[in-house]
């Protein structure tokens, strides 16, 4: 069943007459972005000639970027008209293509603190960017800019894509929905994860390695492990799943080559044969619902309410650890001494050409942009956009999910799928029905809606408590959170 996305490109005609186009990075000084997303864009033959414009607020590390941007440009005879600002609106008129990925605060300071106040309330959430309560302060700091980046484009692109990659994805992706009148496409790789699970358990059919007690938890020293194991896994296995963004569900699991319907075979290994500590809080959901999530249980765990109990602690059971922040800072320092040493000559530029290290997990950045700019037919395994038409028909028509899409001259196509099981749809419909409430209260500065919002999430099981970690957040996070203003204190 093919239903039509809600959203048309303005590009048309032949491969031959088409101007390359305008593409608006914003968040390009990050090293953990920015040098992933420029190597792909920069490093595509089908985008040679584009104008690239490069956004940040950090002056320095936007120079930085800016330099290694020039060099791969002129290294790869990219034919690119590269210009920098940390001014948005500077840049922005006339853009095609504006690709977000900002951070309020400094990543990962800010971040452990969406970890910090809920611990200190009682509440232990192992991940905390798109559930649990610490993604409400996650949400609200980051919103008003997300929300104001689309309205500067509604005054200075009105036909631009707005690719949003900053997190939870499904709220700010539906703030932008709702409050303005932008092309909203939400980008995200985690249905990787899906295909690596797969792979652990189907892999001796294609003889793929699998790493002794591989196991998929999002960690900045797993990755070296879950990479070539996902990216194996792409050659052979296709999966359709769809739901939301973290939390979506395979439908469809098939052999690539052969077309060989897997879903018998993995089931029956999965929860009869294979080893328990694989994932055990995914195996046993995929077992209660009948379908098999995607996210991995370190994104899964967001959503339920079944492993945060101060007095059972089933986070023991799922082996649900707390993110590495050490390992997180590691990452950018080794990401950022790698753009430093290619900007002052101590390495060469061509490191950059292995493209999949640098490829900010697969997401087809430039693959979307050549084929809405030259009209391709391009599969995209997973696309976050607005229910419209009723692509999920069990999910609310304005909520943004997740499907795959084919991506065209003609916009975005989204797969519609029959509806969710009953079960699976309600955890779906709680999440989306929680991050309206989320949005409202980050876009209105309402304590009230975000206190409903706290008490909502399932995480939380006491007022007092919601109370408390909303005091904190409010008071901890004041400088990031200026809608929340008031003269008035918040009392518990």
């Amino acid at each position: 069943m093919l239903r039509e996305g809600n959203y048309s490109s303005h590009f048309r005609g032949n491969n031959m007459s088409v101007k390359p186009p305008k593409i608006v990075m914003i968040g390009a000084g990050s090293a953990i972005f920015g040098l992933g997303a420029l190597a792909r864009i920069i490093g595509s033959p089908r985008l040679r000639g584009a104008e690239l414009a490069l956004v940040d607020i950090d002056e320095h590390g936007l120079q930085t970027m800016t330099a290694l941007a020039h060099k791969m440009n002129a290294a790869w005879d990219a034919g690119m008209t590269i210009t920098s600002s940390t001014e948005r609106t500077e840049v922005m008129p006339g853009a095609d293509f504006v690709i977000v990925s900002i951070q309020v605060g400094q990543r990962e300071t800010v971040w452990e603190m969406d970890w910090q106040i809920p611990l200190r309330h009682g509440v232990r959430q192992p991940y905390a960017e798109n559930g649990g309560p610490g993604a409400f302060s996650h949400t609200a700091r980051n919103l008003p800019v997300i929300v104001d980046i689309a309205r500067d484009m509604e005054r200075l692109c009105p036909n631009a894509w707005y690719f949003n990659l900053t997190n939870p994805l499904i709220r700010l992706s539906y703030a932008v929905h709702r409050y303005t009148n932008v092309k909203i496409l939400g980008l995200c790789h985690q249905l990787l994860w899906g295909y690596a699970m797969a792979a652990a358990i189907l892999g001796d059919r294609w003889d793929i390695p699998i790493p002794e007690h591989f196991h998929v938890h999002t960690d900045a020293a797993n990755m070296p492990s879950f990479i070539p194991v996902a990216m194996a896994a792409l050659q052979h296995i296709d999966i359709k799943a769809a739901g939301i963004n973290h939390f979506s569900w395979v439908y469809d699991i098939r052999d690539k080559h052969t077309g060989e319907d897997l879903y018998p075979l993995l089931r029956e290994r999965w929860l009869k044969t294979y080893r328990k500590d694989f994932e055990p809080l995914t195996r046993e959901i995929f077992e209660i619902f009948g379908m098999m999530p995607t996210a991995g249980d370190s994104h899964m765990c967001e959503y339920l309410n079944v492993v945060s109990d101060p007095l059972t602690k089933p986070w023991e059971k799922y082996d649900l650890k707390l993110q590495s922040w050490e390992g997180n800072r590691k990452r950018r320092a080794e990401r950022w001494e790698l753009a430093h040493a290619i900007v002052d000559g101590r390495m060469d530029v061509s490191v950059l050409k292995d493209l999949r290290r640098f490829s900010i997990l697969e997401e087809p950045v430039p693959e979307l942009i050549e084929a809405m700019v030259y009209n391709d037919n391009f599969y995209a395994h997973q696309m976050n956009i607005p229910n419209t038409g009723g692509l999920i028909p069990n999910l609310p028509t304005d909520a943004i999910v997740e499907v795959p899409a084919v991506v065209s001259g003609m916009g975005i196509q989204g797969l519609g799928f029959p509806a969710l099981p009953e079960g699976v749809a309600e955890l779906c419909r709680r999440e989306l029905a929680r991050s309206k409430i989320v949005v409202e209260a980050a876009a209105t500065g309402d304590r009230d809606l975000a206190l409903q919002a706290i008490l909502l999430d399932p995480m939380v099981t006491d007022i007092d408590q919601a109370r408390a970690i909303l005091k904190d957040q409010l008071t901890d996070f004041a400088e990031f959170l200026p809608q929340f203003a008031r003269d008035k204190e918040f009392t518990t």
